[in-house]
């Protein structure tokens, strides 16, 4: 053993750098066993055989270096390692000292862990790329006993270029479950793990009985590090050609993107244009402003005959779609203040019966609003030990109905809080609102005070480590029956149309939600909050109360069922319990004197092992929220079932409780494995005229091909 170890070390330090290696770059080796032939020049090494050149590995039985042809050849089975491939063989081969040239009959290989590529022959060209001929390629395990994997691409050859981690195919067929299904005559994918490179992306097919059958392919193009696009064709068999766009950008102070469908040929008969166009940005200014906007704009359609616009018909739309929002802002966060002055515009596709009158019209409230200003200072350690704060507001807006409406306005207000000796929180507030308005000529100004004094006496009980705490609150406010000079009567220009009650705002000092108009009158709010902790996991907790009024002022009356419009408002009141066993529940209510409900909105979710259900309640009586004319009575279900680590099955239906008729229904079928995705879903919408739009999608997602749906829960699949 001693001699061996010697003549072992001999070999490195002599022969090694002289015959197998690169001058620049020597190479390793390591054998069971090595013997040098003087005469012929050749080395012969067996046994546990491993050579290393930079990132590559040889591993294999048995070996010999031919001095003369600087070439290794290899016999019997072998695998070469590179830093992001791995090939295998049971042939013999040539291949050079680099471990990077050859011809290898027979070879498997691995990219990145995860597409197989088996070949006849591979031609190691270089450091920069291989060409396999004869191929069958996938990123599905074949096992022993499955000789077919769920999908594979056949063809004459591939070139995989290492340097643009691209793999190019010539005369591809795609086969599912051993079936060809799909001729391509030049296909490149990205390697495996490539998250950004140019490419046909995962395409969609889907047939509905308004569009017909519908297909999108989407192309990717990557334009530099900073920026790319996608373009979309959307196919129907119903005479409609779309073209989707979607640019992204990165600068060096913040990001936007460009969005875009437009309807090149389509059925419409009296417009040659249908499409919207999108934006988004944002981005860092100086010294720590931030600049964003948005843009979201379609082409008009005809309301009045019942024409959809080109969202809802393309389903494009998303349910806050039936109004169009766009803005442009500027602001600045501190510490103790607040800046943004910006402008906004919105397209209605609203049309509705808005007066109550019986007639419908087209949704008249989407003013130009350029520009809005909004500015708050806080200040700490002011008068009395309390803290000041300012805030100024101006607004000017422009509409079909009006020339000019514009308002300028702010707030003064004084907050204090202390504790007394026997923990009750006491606290006081003092504001004036003011406002000015200038409006077709006229300007006209007001100005209301207001005055807040409220105790807390939050106490906690525990028994047997659960905790329970108790907050009664009461608030007394008072502020002049009317404000003090003219009030804006313009429906058009307020932004105080309605207001909302709920628990949010059941200890506010003003429930409008514009500036234009403030709660006025001598009030008073009570109620209490109540929470129960276990360490065991369960939760309770609960929110209640209600609005006391000396006067009626009738300030709610566009607010009907709202809780606000009568002299005392009604119990308003939310509950919410959670279990360790995933379960939940949130309830919120609003009781009148009777304890009638005008609104009721329940949620239950339930989450164990392989289910998952969700179930909504909603009652709304008449206006209980703007604009809606009936009453809104539904329930919605939403379900998912994991059968195994294959096959998810999933439901999400809502149903009229008034009608018994249908809102909206999906159905989902997921089946994945470990190297494919395949998404089926059916879609169900009900509109108000009883018709149906089914919509029957499939998508299919492969592993790398386009996408990286490889997980590890499937890597035991063939029970190894």
């Amino acid at each position: 053993m001693r001699l061996f170890y010697f003549y072992f070390t001999i070999f490195f330090i002599v022969l090694v750098p002289q015959s197998v290696t690169s001058k620049e770059h020597p190479a390793s080796l390591i054998a069971d066993m090595i013997s040098y032939e003087k005469t012929t020049g050749i080395l012969t090494a067996k046994g546990n055989i491993k050579v290393f050149y930079e990132n590559t590995t040889l591993e294999a039985h048995e070996i010999s270096y031919d001095q003369t042809s600087d070439e290794i050849s290899i016999i019997g089975k072998f695998t070469i390692q590179g830093a992001n491939q791995g090939m295998t063989s049971g042939n013999d081969a040539k291949i050079d000292t680099k471990l990077q040239k050859g011809i290898i009959l027979g070879a498997r290989a691995l990219i990145n862990e995860q597409l197989q590529i088996s070949s006849q022959k591979l031609d190691l060209r270089s450091q920069e790329y291989n060409i396999f001929h004869t191929v069958i390629a996938s990123t599905c395990y074949v096992c022993s006993d499955k000789s077919i994997p769920f999908w594979q691409i056949r063809a004459k050859r591939i070139r995989h270029d290492k340097n643009q981690r691209k793999i190019y195919f010539d005369n591809a067929t795609l086969d599912f479950l051993g079936l060809p299904v799909l001729y391509i005559p030049k296909l490149n994918i990205p390697e495996p793990g490539v998250t950004r490179a140019s490419g046909i992306l995962v395409p969609k097919f889907s047939t509905s009985n308004t569009l017909g059958i519908t297909t999108k392919i989407p192309y990717y193009k990557v334009i530099n590090d900073q920026s790319d696009i996608t373009l979309t064709p959307f196919i129907s068999t119903k005479r409609n050609f779309i073209l989707e766009s979607q640019y992204r950008r990165k600068t060096i102070n913040g990001n936007y993107e460009l969005s875009s469908a437009i309807a090149l040929n389509n059925n419409s008969s009296y417009r040659n244009f249908d499409g919207f166009f999108e934006s988004e940005g944002s981005f860092k200014l100086r010294n720590n402003y931030l600049a964003n906007f948005k843009i979201d704009i379609a082409n008009s359609v005809n309301l009045a005959i019942g024409e959809k616009s080109f969202k809802d018909k393309f389903n494009y739309a998303e349910p806050e779609d039936d109004r169009l929002k766009n803005f442009f802002n500027v602001s600045k966060t501190g510490s103790d203040k607040y800046f943004q002055l910006g402008g906004s515009f919105s397209q209605s596709f609203r049309y509705k019966d808005f007066d109550g009158n019986g007639s419908r019209e087209k949704d008249p409230n989407v003013p130009i609003v350029l520009p809005e200003l909004f500015y708050q200072k806080n200040y700490d350690n002011s008068f009395g030990g309390g803290r000041f704060a300012l805030t100024a507001q101006s607004v000017t807006l422009a509409n079909g109905t009006i020339d000019q409406y514009s308002r300028i306005g702010g707030i003064v207000a004084w907050r204090k809080h202390w504790i007394s000796q026997s923990g009750i929180n006491f606290g006081a507030r003092a504001q004036i609102n003011n406002n000015s308005y200038l409006s077709q000529g006229n300007f006209y100004s007001n100005a209301i005070p207001i005055a807040l004094f409220e105790a807390r006496y939050p106490f906690k009980r525990d028994d047997n480590a659960i905790k329970h705490v108790v907050e009664p609150i009461a608030q007394v406010i008072w502020a002049p029956n009317a404000t003090l000079g003219s009030i804006n009567k313009d429906a058009n220009t307020t932004d105080s149309t309605t207001a909302e009650f709920e628990e949010s705002n059941l200890f506010s000092i003003n429930r409008f939600p514009g500036f234009d108009e403030t709660e006025a009158g001598l009030r008073s709010n009570i109620g209490a909050k109540y929470l129960i902790y276990n360490p065991r996991g369960w939760n309770f907790s609960t929110t209640a109360g209600r609005v006391f009024r000396i006067k009626n002022l009738s300030q709610f009356n566009a607010s009907k069922s709202t809780g606000l419009d009568m002299k005392n408002s009604d119990y308003v009141g939310v509950f919410s319990l959670s279990s360790p066993e995933n379960f939940s529940l949130l309830t919120r209510l609003l009781l009148d004197d009777s304890f009638d409900s005008s609104k009721h909105e329940t949620k239950l979710n339930f989450q164990k092992d392989k289910y998952k259900i969700g179930l909504g309640y909603v009652w709304l009586d008449k206006k209980s929220v703007l604009n809606i004319d009936n009453r809104q009575h539904e329930i919605n279900l939403g379900t998912s079932y994991d059968l195994n680590q294959n096959w998810i099955f999933s439901a999400d239906w809502r149903q009229n409780i008034n009608t018994h008729s249908p809102i909206k229904g999906n159905f989902g079928v997921l089946y994945e494995n470990e190297c494919a995705k395949v998404n089926l879903s059916l879609s169900l919408d009900y509109n108000e005229f009883g018709k149906t739009d089914q919509t029957l999608g499939i998508q299919v997602f492969l592993s790398g091909l386009g996408s990286n749906t490889k997980k590890v829960k499937f890597y035991n699949s063939c029970g190894a």
